[in-house]
């Protein structure tokens, strides 16, 4: 997992907080960290990470002569062993599925973030979790990351008005003059240990599917097996997620889903990333870049940001664009036109291109050279 402190380095710390203290809050072991480290985390990450290495963040087995509480203990135990235990499994994976496991680098920039971790926490326990937030805030590569850090085989479905679920298991075709039922990769990942991703499911019209596969992880589909009908089971180990912008006044968004297929799920909102978290990303993926050129590239996002909101304009920004603005830069574009060809230009594509000399005032308070 991507980190800039270690598991035994926050133990360390605890430990020696707990010969001065009763108690030990997860905001002091985040002090610490800052203080040894200059490295800013989160207090929902701090209890995160001691819950998955099955710890207790305070209550003093180490140095303070108390015990923790047995209900914190077994609680503590039981999510680790869940989340250990996969992680050590050895998933009996088919060849042809393999290929679709993601890959270490598509993660090389990739910081871990406390929705990660409860995600597969709703993940492991059999949820089918929504994941729903802004563009840009790592829904749809959260559960990418998910199935990267368990080595199962993702696939990625998008959402749209005339989406139906049943014609993804398979289709009649004609094989010696007789019709068949050929069934697809979808069928496939269904059957095998995998996590599926619905993106934009608020894009779809027929949810009544859903209704059967989730609540009984099975659906009947009649033209299969040639005709005669079959009910597909899902593998006890396939775990099928989902992902939705919720409306707003920048995405419109698809029908508001029936509550009989949101009350067969779990909801993780997803917030928008810190200025931390930003800087930390830009410096793992591009790791020839100075301190001052990742500072200067954090301050444009963020105020870009800011500009978009105080102007109403319609859009999202992501890392997406801040990364395909670096990329040009470092490539030789000089930075307006890096700017111009990797974000700004994005106002184009919603009839607004005067709205383009905004983001370039917002530039020239960052680098001087476009004065």
């Amino acid at each position: 997992m991507v980190s800039q402190v270690t598991n035994e380095e926050l133990k360390g710390i605890r430990n020696k907080l707990l010969k001065t203290h009763t108690k030990v809050r997860a905001w002091m072991i985040k002090d610490e960290v800052k203080t040894q480290y200059k490295y800013d985390i989160d207090e929902s990450t701090v209890r995160g990470r001691f819950i998955e290495m099955g710890e207790p963040l305070s209550g003093g087995h180490v140095g303070s002569g108390k015990e923790a509480p047995q209900e914190e203990k077994i609680v503590s135990t039981i999510r680790a062993h869940i989340n250990d235990t996969l992680k050590k499994k050895n998933f009996d994976i088919p060849d042809e599925l393999k290929a679709y496991i993601p890959h270490a680098n598509e993660f090389t920039n990739y910081v871990e973030r406390d929705v990660d971790r409860r995600l597969a926490i709703h993940y492991n326990t059999g949820k089918y979790p929504i994941t729903q937030g802004k563009q840009g805030t790592g829904k749809t590569f959260s559960h990418m990351f998910y199935a990267y850090s368990y080595s199962l085989p993702f696939f990625l479905f998008n959402g749209h008005k005339d989406f139906k679920l049943r014609k993804y298991f398979g289709d009649k075709t004609i094989k010696e003059g007789t019709i068949r039922f050929q069934e697809s990769m979808f069928v496939k990942a269904l059957q095998n240990p995998s996590v599926i991703l619905f993106d934009e499911i608020n894009n779809i019209e027929e949810t009544i599917d859903y209704h059967a596969l989730l609540q009984n992880r099975q659906l009947y589909i009649k033209d299969a097996n040639d005709g005669k009908g079959k009910t597909f089971h899902l593998h006890p180990e396939c775990r099928m997620g989902f992902a939705q912008n919720p409306k707003s006044t920048k995405y419109i968004g698809g029908k508001i889903l029936p509550s009989n297929f949101l009350g067969r799920c779990t909801y993780i909102s997803y917030p928008e990333f810190k200025k931390s978290e930003i800087k930390n990303a830009i410096s793992k993926r591009f790791i020839t870049l100075q301190q001052i050129d990742v500072d200067k590239f954090t301050a444009y996002y963020f105020a870009v940001i800011d500009m978009i909101e105080r102007s109403s304009l319609p859009v999202d920004i992501s890392i997406r664009q801040l990364n395909s603005v670096i990329d040009l830069w470092m490539a030789g574009l000089p930075i307006k036109d890096a700017i111009e060809d990797g974000l700004s230009s994005i106002v184009d594509s919603i009839s607004q291109p005067k709205a383009k000399d905004s983001f370039f005032r917002v530039a020239q308070a960052i680098w001087k050279e476009m004065m």
